[in-house]
């Protein structure tokens, strides 16, 4: 396995998963990066190739990436982005409600075949990232059904108990003790923060957990933008993309390249 270095990126279901990734490659996998979809900071420079972690690049950088990038199912999509809404065909227009339900963390853990955490709470704690728990609690019976469908597909079938045993505001209180909703911002010192509290959350799962503690320094200024896609045309620059429902998207895209 070579070296690469990965980008974290601005919340708890990036941070996680590079902690996982850095872990499971015994550090031939670094953090070097980080994105908050507005710029890019970088530790050092290596000449690696780069990572993105719970991010949809446009272009040709690798990425994990759980968000649905496609408008159409003939969209340009980046070929280097292990994403299963691209590799199942799902976009906005035609099968929208049956994207990935799930973080990008289950997404690799399911890839590369890492065990459940072996507690309740973490089980529960995995669930909370990203929301993964949404899906189940859907008053709408097919939704429900799309949810387990995509639970037993990557393997963890056995979260539909736990999530019997709970309800909605049950997760929401978890993700709230715990922070996973908190944002990851990088202070002016160049250092990453956040109220995410890696350290409770620590003791339920089975590896290292946290944010990297070198400094960062800015190597390129971005702009984020959001838009209605029925109604508007998405510039020709964007570096990342997620279609956030069936009429929008939000995106970065580089303003020197503006026309």
């Amino acid at each position: 396995m070579l070296e690469h270095d990965l980008m974290f990126g601005d919340d708890s279901d990036s941070a996680l998963s590079c902690n996982l990734l850095q872990e499971m490659t015994n550090g031939l996998w670094q953090v070097n990066y980080f994105y908050n979809f507005e710029s890019f900071y970088r530790i050092e420079k290596t000449g690696n190739p780069i990572i993105g972690v719970d991010m949809a690049f446009t272009k040709k950088v690798r990425c994990f990436d759980n968000h649905l990038s496609q408008q159409y199912y003939n969209s340009p999509h980046n070929p280097y982005c292990f994403n299963l809404n691209v590799y199942k065909g799902i976009n906005t227009d035609k099968n929208y409600y049956k994207k990935y339900p799930f973080s990008t963390l289950m997404l690799l853990m399911s890839y590369y075949d890492i065990p459940l955490p072996k507690t309740q709470i973490g089980k529960e704690i995995i669930l909370a990232v990203d929301s993964s728990f949404i899906g189940h609690f859907s008053d709408k019976p097919h939704f429900k059904k799309i949810h387990t469908d995509w639970l037993e597909d990557l393997g963890f079938g056995e979260l539909v108990d736990i999530l019997d045993q709970r309800n909605k505001p049950y997760f929401y209180n978890l993700q709230e003790h715990y922070g996973l909703n908190s944002k990851i911002h990088i202070n002016e010192e160049g250092y990453l923060e956040s109220n995410i509290n890696f350290e409770a959350i620590r003791p339920h799962l089975e590896w290292k957990i946290g944010l990297p503690d070198d400094q960062f320094k800015l190597i390129k200024r971005c702009k984020r933008g959001y838009i209605d896609v029925t109604e508007n045309r998405l510039p020709e620059n964007i570096i990342s993309l997620a279609y956030t429902s069936k009429k929008n998207a939000s995106f970065t895209y580089n303003p020197k390249e503006e026309s």
